[in-house]
């Protein structure tokens, strides 16, 4: 485990650097645009916008990386969002915002796969879960971390965009001078809704819920903080936690839901979610970062917990299909929650940020529990729980161990017997 660490030590590095600086900046953006007085809908289309450039990307990526190799890609999408970033600074206009949004959410998507596919290369099937994990902690770290760097110069500025860019390019050093090989292929994705629906149909509907939950506490946390008159600090703050809450609870979490069945662990964090969601519309703003530890813990981990319960119904389908399907989903509810939360936002005040989260939250326990009710799990659990992010790519599939094929039969004696 550890020569398989020290292996691919550079790629950590950069992904360290890549997160912290892309951390920082989602953080940002939804800052600077309340500072503009930009409209919560303005902002929730920015939101929107990046998450459609992410899902494009998702797609299209894969042919740039066959056609130029991943380190010649990662440079040119590093370059790119970091001129992205930077290009932010130079004009207040609402159209070159959303289009610079929307580059990024393509240049970020990218890079996770670049690095994704890359550690699936040269992780050995036997530590594949290990790397998986220490992958997962440093990316949540590092985003929180992103988070805690709004207090190192004034909102106002440039600083801070430049902070972003330059945290992007230095990610690009430890990449381009590895000596590791470059993986031969570049996973695909591929996506078919009635394959994901007939798979189980609890874990796309969670993974929808899951995107339109964390899009929004990415894309309109910040700019709620500001709103009902938070200090940087303590903004900063709450999301950090927010994150760091998610990081505590998804292991755990996963653990218990080997042993029970998937959909009443999703359901319930569901639920508790909602809950803390509309307690924290109507607390007082000083315990906000606390509440958002907790809600952060009740969210963040509802995609990892749909891939799992996902792949318990896989039988002789790809996982790595099935995770993209269920990528797809999470994407798609990234991109229409930001949109709908800005409007409510708009209409009723500051409080609807949490309230809509509730509302989700609510709506998708009641699916998954009407899923309960009208059918039982068609079978026990074989693959165990792996950790995984709310923001990743498809290469991130390929480097789980589920999607081994020899590691999932030696795991599902009902595919022996077939």
């Amino acid at each position: 485990m550890i020569s398989s660490v020290i292996r691919v030590s550079t790629l950590l590095i950069g992904v360290a650097f890549l997160l912290t600086g892309h951390g920082l900046q989602l953080a940002l953006i939804p800052l600077r645009a309340e500072l503009f007085e930009w409209s919560s809908l303005a902002l929730g289309v920015l939101g929107s916008a990046y998450f459609a450039g992410f899902l494009l990307g998702c797609f299209s990526i894969p042919r740039l990386v066959s056609r130029i190799g991943h380190v010649r890609c990662f440079a040119t999408l590093s370059a790119l969002l970091t001129a992205s970033i930077l290009a932010l600074a130079l004009l207040e206009t609402f159209a070159l915002w959303f289009v610079l949004r929307f580059i990024a959410g393509i240049a970020i998507s990218g890079l996770y796969l670049v690095i994704e596919s890359w550690l699936n290369e040269m992780a050995e099937n036997d530590v594949r879960g290990g790397v998986l994990g220490i992958y997962t902690a440093i990316v949540l770290v590092a985003l929180a971390i992103g988070q805690l760097l709004l207090n190192v110069a004034p909102l106002e500025g440039d600083k801070l965009f430049i902070i972003a860019a330059s945290l992007i390019a230095l990610a690009g050093i430890p990449i381009c001078v590895t000596r590791a090989a470059q993986p031969v292929q570049i996973p695909s994705a591929t996506f078919s809704p009635l394959l994901i629906v007939d798979t189980s149909r609890a874990a796309a509907v969670s993974a929808l819920i899951a995107g339109m939950v964390t899009s929004v506490y990415y894309a309109m946390g910040p700019a709620w903080g500001l709103q009902v008159g938070m200090e940087i600090r303590d903004i900063s703050s709450m999301m950090a936690l927010g994150i760091i809450g998610g990081a505590v609870t998804l292991l755990p979490l996963g653990r218990f839901s080997d042993r029970r069945d998937r959909r009443l662990v999703i359901l319930t964090i569901m639920l508790l979610g909602a809950v803390f969601a509309v307690f924290a519309a109507f607390a007082p703003v000083t315990i906000a970062p606390y509440l958002m530890f907790v809600f952060g813990g009740c969210i963040m981990p509802i995609q990892a917990l749909s891939l799992a319960h996902a792949s318990d119904n896989i039988e002789n389908r790809s996982f790595l299909e099935v995770g993209t399907g269920l990528l797809v989903m999470n994407a798609s509810g990234a991109i229409v929650g930001p949109l709908v939360a800005a409007l409510a936002m708009q209409s009723f005040g500051s409080r609807a940020f949490f309230l809509f989260n509730a509302v989700v939250l609510a709506f998708g326990g009641l699916l998954v529990l009407v899923m309960i009710r009208s059918r039982n799990p068609t079978r026990e659990h074989f693959a165990k729980f792996q950790v995984m992010t709310t923001a990743t790519a498809q290469g991130a599939l390929q480097l789980d161990p589920r999607t081994d094929p020899e590691t999932q039969q030696e795991q599902d004696p009902l595919q022996q017997n077939q």
